[in-house]
C-alpha cells in the first residue's frame, strides 16, 4: 500500500473516532501535550494537512533524509504553535467542519501534485517522504488524543501506519547512530522516539 494510501486510511478512521467517541465533549481539559487543549490538539490534526498544499515541484534539488527534515521541527516549534492556536479560534464553533476542510484541500493538492522531489516548509524532501511526516503526525496525535482523553475509546491506530512510522523512526535512528534501535513494541517505541515517554537510550528523543 501506498503512503498516500496509508496516510487516508489512518485519517478516515481518526476522523470518525475524534466525530464519535465523545472525545470533543472534552474538548477544553488540557492535553498531553502542554501547550494545548484537547480541541486545540484535533485541530493540529487538521492543519498538518494544509502543509499538502503549499507543496511544489523542486526539480534538480537535492531531497534531505527525512531525519534532517524531521530535526528543523524544532526551530518552528513556536511559529507551528502559534499557528495552531489561531486556526483553533477560528474553527471554535465548528472543529469537525473545519478539520474536514482542511484535509480536503491536502488530499486534493496532493492528487494533483507530481513531482518526485518537492519544496517543503523546510526544504527539498522526497514527496513520498513528506507524506510519510504527514503520516507521523496522525499516528503521534492520534496517540496524544487517546492519551489525553483515557475515558474515550481507544484510538483507532491501524497496523500499516503504525509499521509505516515505527520503521522510519527507526531508520532515523540508525542513520544518526549506525545502530539498530530497540523497538519491541512498536507504539511504545514511536512515544519513546518522540519523547512522550522517557528512554535511558541517549539518542532518543529524535524530536
Amino acid at each position: 500500500m501506498t503512503r498516500s494510501a496509508l496516510l487516508q486510511d489512518q485519517w478516515t478512521a481518526l476522523r470518525a473516532w475524534i466525530g464519535e467517541s465523545g472525545l470533543l465533549d472534552h474538548r477544553d481539559d488540557p492535553s498531553v501535550l502542554e501547550a494545548w487543549n484537547v480541541h486545540e490538539l484535533v485541530t493540529h490534526l487538521g492543519r498538518s494537512f494544509l502543509a499538502l498544499t503549499l507543496l511544489g515541484p523542486e526539480r534538480g534539488a537535492e531531497p534531505q533524509p527525512l531525519g534532517s527534515y524531521l530535526g528543523a521541527y524544532a526551530a518552528s516549534a513556536q511559529e507551528i504553535a502559534d499557528g495552531t492556536t489561531e486556526l483553533a479560534r477560528s474553527l471554535r464553533a465548528d472543529v469537525l467542519g473545519g478539520i474536514d476542510n482542511c484535509a480536503r484541500l491536502g488530499f486534493r493538492s496532493l492528487e494533483r501534485l507530481r513531482a518526485d522531489v518537492v519544496r517543503g516548509p523546510r526544504g527539498p524532501i522526497t514527496l513520498d517522504d513528506f507524506v510519510l511526516t504527514r503520516l507521523i503526525e496522525l499516528v503521534v496525535h492520534g496517540d496524544d488524543l487517546a492519551r489525553s482523553v483515557p475515558q474515550v475509546a481507544p484510538a483507532p491506530l491501524l497496523d500499516g501506519p503504525v509499521e509505516a512510522v515505527s520503521a522510519a523512526l527507526a531508520g532515523v535512528y540508525e542513520a544518526a547512530n549506525g545502530t539498530t534501535p530497540q523497538v519491541g513494541d512498536r507504539l511504545d517505541w514511536i512515544r519513546r522516539a518522540t519523547g512522550r515517554v522517557a528512554s535511558d537510550d541517549a539518542a532518543l528523543p529524535l524530536l
